[in-house]
């Protein structure tokens, strides 16, 4: 019992000490210290580039444990990747595996560094996209300009600081001889920033280096003379131009087209060969997308993709005889990773003065090179100062050895006379006025060495390394002389490690711009839309009747069109939607509703039909054109006219004159019109060349409805040839027939001219254009009864009059065609018409 006492005190005491240890922080206070030291972690430890090497964390120390832990030079052998990961992550790198294989492979790829700092050997991926192998397959040494950015640290040029175990030391930056931010460039992602810094050519830019060298005021202008714009490894095509890229620059930011190039074989006139890509796209992606749109036919230039790439890209494209095949490039870039656009962020890390961790800044090109040059200038400073150190230790010995050797007989006899090493030093100390350093080194020294010819070399050498120390003085004293030292070594490195350019800088030409018909099979088919809405298109049917359409439904018009031409829809609200036949399914089902395509109001119907192919509209040419009244653009045509005092011939209310096409008034649009007529009994003409072009999902307004007229919608739209009448019937029984020239053709959306005079609760309900005997509008009677309303039955009149009256009481209703009588074949519709059948009435 005593003992569990005593073990509960003492864990009583344990956690009273630890509560005494602890403090009340606020959440808010302590979340935003915690991020704010991981959020300069990430920037400064991981993922941008110091200015100074152009590297980051990881590819430092990779480098740095290959060079000094593990020696493998470019001139060694190659060593399992697996033991550098291990090497670093052991040492320097905090992280896992992963990462650090990563960053290695990254700088062994030809195709993501301009000059590879690592050589590979084995499967280190591809520009395809494919994986590298595992680090326990693969090895790697460090290439010749990789050894540029290590040679100098063994000159303790620059500071090297703990590891994160504190074991060993890593240097804070490497003493690069070359640009190698500009060169190689940097990709990454902070917390809250980012750098994308391109590649450029290393002759470039060191001889950029070289001019603010001579000039440390140059302008922005004069370096860019030299640096043109960035150097990919992939080659490409930079489409900006010269101002442009200075602009970028000059801000540190700013975006690239960049572009993949291809050429036309003269041996293979149907082929495009794409020999190079964009930077950072992978081929097999890319070659696949081709591929895709080949497949859909959404570029019809081209027949089929090959990927013939070895170690060049070489990307074939079967072209279509015939075909042109800047038309199919053009969609390519637009629609593919075969041009992209590649944004430029010159972020990276600046040294600090009094600071612990350099401070990430977005920079110019100009004060990138300015940081670098001063970089080179302290590199080479305290290269020369530790070369003058050992220079200065050595000749102070030297000068040890040439006093000796002037009483090398009294300092033979001081030595033998003496017990040992330690008595004879002070000894020789004492009689010739030498250091502990000189009289341990002659004391050191081996009877071979005090011959002739070796104290002849000693003093030699002490002459020698007294000159070295005279000049290297010099150096620290002249400026002007260690920035010469800087500019033959940027062109020793330009002349043994720089290649010619691979990306062109091609001034902005006018854009490669085609008509969206030229990636359009142009092929015949058959439209089929209809009385609900529904659209399809068929390359065959047996006959209409055949065609398959939804319970409930029926087909309301056919045409047989080419995929280029364009076909519009009007609905009852006076709307007209324009569509390519080729976005019309091609499909022997349903099809799909036409709502799909546009921007349809609720209730919205479809009336009328009409395609653009010319085999589909009516020979205009075939009959003589009655001069019609032309109205132009005008809201109310009737109100105004009225409130003017003006009334027509016919008594609409259109003012004649200049409105009527005579001298001096408007010009007629040009045919082929269409004639749309309304239930209040207005009827319009317009220009159906107006409606061609591919509306927008909210169509144009075509017809206005009369806002007097409860209900009012569009009963019917028709393409005419100008000679036909028009058949038209009201809901109480009255038909009218007139020439279809009577009505006016307008410019624009208008509530059109009187066609029928109306009682107050009647309304027009279907209308037909007939310029056959046989031709004419259905009708039923409230009783069944069935007729056809045309020319042989009843007078051709004017428009505007009330009508004849065909029934005393009851009332009519349209009927579709296919109510009427049997649907005709393919071969009766012919190249062109709606599903309308013909009458067979005896008397015709």
């Amino acid at each position: 019992m005593a003992k569990r006492t005593r073990r509960g005190n003492q864990d009583r005491e344990v956690r009273a000490r630890r509560t005494s240890l602890t403090e009340d922080v606020p959440l808010a206070e302590a979340a935003r210290e915690r991020y704010l030291n991981y959020a300069l972690s990430v920037i400064t430890s991981r993922a941008l580039p110091d200015v100074r090497d152009g590297l980051k964390p990881v590819q430092r120390r990779i480098l740095y444990a290959m060079w000094s832990d593990l020696r493998i030079t470019a001139d060694g052998r190659f060593m399992k990747c697996a033991a550098v990961v291990g090497e670093v992550m052991k040492n320097y790198h905090p992280h896992g595996d992963s990462s650090i294989y990563d960053a290695l492979v990254r700088m062994a790829q030809p195709f993501s560094l301009r000059q590879p700092l690592i050589e590979g050997y084995g499967n280190f991926g591809s520009i395809d996209g494919d994986p590298p192998a595992a680090f326990r397959y693969t090895e790697c040494r460090l290439t010749p300009i990789a050894q540029t950015l290590l040679s100098e640290l063994r000159d303790q040029t620059v500071d090297f600081r703990d590891n994160y175990m504190a074991t060993t030391q890593e240097p804070i930056v490497l003493p690069a001889q070359f640009p190698n931010l500009l060169v190689n460039g940097a990709a990454g992602i902070a917390v809250g920033m980012a750098t994308n810094i391109p590649p450029h050519n290393l002759k470039e830019v060191c001889n950029a280096l070289v001019v603010l060298l001579e000039n440390r005021e140059a302008p922005l202008e004069k370096l860019t003379r030299h640096i043109i714009g960035p150097d990919f490894p992939t080659g490409g095509v930079i489409l900006n131009g010269p101002d442009e890229i200075q602009r970028i620059y000059a801000t540190g930011q700013g975006s690239l087209k960049l572009r993949g190039t291809y050429l036309r074989p003269e041996d293979r006139p149907n082929a495009i060969i794409i020999d190079s890509i964009p930077y950072g796209i992978e081929k097999d992606p890319l070659v696949a997308r081709i591929g895709e749109l080949i497949g859909k036919g959404m570029v019809p230039q081209l027949t089929n993709v090959k990927d013939l790439s070895t170690d060049d890209i070489r990307i074939v494209l079967e072209l279509r005889p015939g075909s042109n095949a800047d038309a199919a490039m053009a969609y390519l870039f637009k629609n593919t990773p075969l041009q992209v656009n590649y944004g430029v962020n010159l972020t990276c890390l600046l040294p600090a003065l009094e600071a612990e961790v350099a401070v990430p800044s977005r920079l110019d090109l100009k004060t990138i090179l300015q940081h670098f040059l001063d970089f080179r200038m302290d590199i080479v400073v305290r290269r020369l100062s530790y070369e003058l150190k050992l220079l200065l230790a050595r000749i102070h010995i030297l000068e040890g050895f040439a006093i000796v050797f002037n009483n090398l007989d009294e300092a033979i006899r001081i030595i033998r006379a003496s017990d040992g090493k330690a008595d004879a030093a002070p000894k020789l100390i004492a009689r010739f006025g030498l250091s502990d350093l000189q009289a341990d080194a002659i004391l050191e020294t081996k009877l071979y060495r005090l011959g002739k010819l070796e104290i002849k070399d000693i003093l030699e050498e002490l002459a020698g390394k007294r000159k070295r120390a005279a000049e290297i003085q010099k150096l620290l004293d002249d400026e002007p002389a260690r920035w010469a030292i800087i500019k033959e070594e940027l062109k020793q490195i330009a002349r043994a490690y720089g290649d010619a350019r691979r990306t062109r800088i091609e001034a902005p030409a006018a854009p490669m711009e085609f008509r969206e018909e030229d990636y359009i099979v142009d092929e015949d088919a058959w439209v089929i839309v209809t009385r609900e809405g529904w659209t399809k298109r068929q390359r065959s049917f047996t006959d209409v009747a055949s065609i398959r359409v939804r319970d409930g439904d029926q087909v309301g018009w056919v045409y047989r069109a080419r995929a280029r031409q364009t076909i519009t829809f009007f609905t009852d609200r006076g709307m007209g939607y324009t569509l390519r036949v080729n976005d019309i399914p091609m499909t022997t089902g349903h099809g799909d509703p036409i709502q799909k395509q546009f921007a349809f109001e609720d209730q919205e119907r479809l009336v009328g039909v009409v395609c653009h192919d010319p085999r589909c509209l009516p020979d205009f040419a075939r009959y003589a054109q009655t001069p019609s009244r032309m109205v132009q653009r005008t809201l109310d045509s009737d109100l105004d006219a009225t409130a003017n005092g003006h009334v027509g011939a016919n008594g609409d209310g259109h003012a004649d004159g200049a409105l009527n096409g005579h001298a001096g008034g408007p010009t007629l649009p040009p045919p082929p019109y269409v004639v749309a007529l309304t239930a209040g009994g207005k009827i319009l003409r317009f220009p159906l060349a107006t409606l061609a072009p591919v509306s927008t999902k909210k169509g144009r307004l075509v017809a206005r409805l009369d806002p007097t007229f409860k209900g009012d919608s569009i009963v019917g739209v028709e393409a005419t040839d100008g000679s036909e009448n028009v058949c038209l019937a009201t809901k109480q029984a009255r038909v009218l027939i007139f020439p279809v020239t009577e009505a006016n053709v307008v410019g624009s959306a208008a509530r059109g001219v009187a066609a029928i005079k109306l009682d107050a609760k009647d309304r027009v309900i279907g209308f037909v254009l007939a310029n056959k005997k046989r031709e004419g509008l259905a009708v039923r009677t409230n009783r069944g009864a069935e007729q056809i309303v045309r020319a042989t039955k009843y007078p051709v009149t004017g428009r505007g009059g009330r009508g004849y009256a065909i029934l005393q009481r009851g009332s009519l209703e349209c009927l579709l065609p296919a109510e009427a009588e049997p649907v005709p074949s393919p071969d009766q519709v012919g190249d062109a018409g709606d599903a309308r059948s013909k009458s067979d009435d005896p008397r015709d």
